[in-house]
């Protein structure tokens, strides 16, 4: 057992071996962010040198130690045989997804993290930050689970909208969740029952709007831009549709754009960049 400082983990990670694979910031800053709270967890996997004094494993978390600086626990191997290299973390990797013991897993974690971006820019006063980690580790997302039961409530429901009208359902599911803790609990029923079936709206209903995005909505949701402006349009009809509002067109604008590039008000956005509207 090791107490590693910055200044250990640094000088380790100039032993690291050439044929180590690929840093991954992704995984690094995931790790930064752990250790900055205090949740960084010590695990029974040690940080492994081979029998020629090469690191062979741990480099990740080496380097979260030199980029948050916090000195934490770790166990370490050494002498370990130099063809063990090309085997170590070849396994199975373990995803959130196959620690959530419910249905619609996939969605449940996305809208998960969609919550934990919400949460994010209303603490920014609604700014959208230019880029974010929605992914989550195990612990971390089984402990925002247990702290949004909501989320279990409306997977089935948000899947089924999905079905009826091709709207993405980790982002809606996010809204839906969030919106039974909002100030209008009560309106939800109409507001899933009109997704599912499209049935009695009227041409400015911001139902209507929201269900003919989701039909022509063709590209993943994999780029950071989209999903953000897919869930900043299903806040906007949650929100609309909770003040009895009409609008005919859902848009969010909330990167830079050149002007004419930049819808009108009478397009669905206010024409300039916008902050995330926070959930009624």
């Amino acid at each position: 057992m090791y107490l590693v400082t910055p200044h250990i983990a640094a000088a380790w990670l100039q032993l690291n071996r050439p044929e180590n694979r690929r840093m991954s910031q992704r995984a690094v800053a995931s790790l930064v962010s752990a250790m900055l709270a205090g949740e960084y967890l010590l695990t029974h996997q040690p940080v492994a040198f081979d029998a020629l004094g090469r690191l062979i494993d741990g480099q990740h978390r080496l380097a979260a130690v030199v980029q948050s600086g916090v000195t934490v626990e770790m166990w370490v191997i050494t002498g370990a045989d130099p063809d063990t290299f090309g085997v170590v973390d070849t396994g199975l990797a373990r995803r959130p997804t196959q620690f959530l013991r419910v249905k619609h897993s996939t969605n449940v974690h996305g809208a998960l993290g969609m919550i934990r971006f919400a949460e994010a820019c209303q603490a920014n006063d609604g700014q959208v930050p230019d880029s974010f980690q929605f992914t989550m580790d195990v612990k971390p997302c089984l402990d925002m689970l247990a702290e949004w039961p909501e989320v279990q409530d409306y997977a089935q429901a948000s899947d089924r909208i999905f079905r009826a009208c091709r709207l993405p359902p980790a982002p809606l599911l996010a809204v839906l969740a969030q919106a039974a803790r909002g100030s209008y609990p009560e309106l939800l029923g109409t507001f899933v029952g009109r997704l599912k079936d499209g049935a009695e709206l009227a041409s400015n209903s911001p139902i209507l709007a929201l269900r003919r995005r989701g039909m022509e909505h063709r590209t993943g949701m994999r780029a950071f831009k989209d999903r953000v402006a897919m869930y900043g349009v299903m806040v906007k009809a949650w929100n609309a549709h909770t003040q009895d509002n009409g609008i005919s067109c859902l848009k969010f604008t909330f990167h830079d754009a050149d002007d004419a590039e930049l819808p009108t008000q009478r397009k669905g956005s206010t024409g300039q960049k916008e902050r995330m509207p926070a959930v009624n």
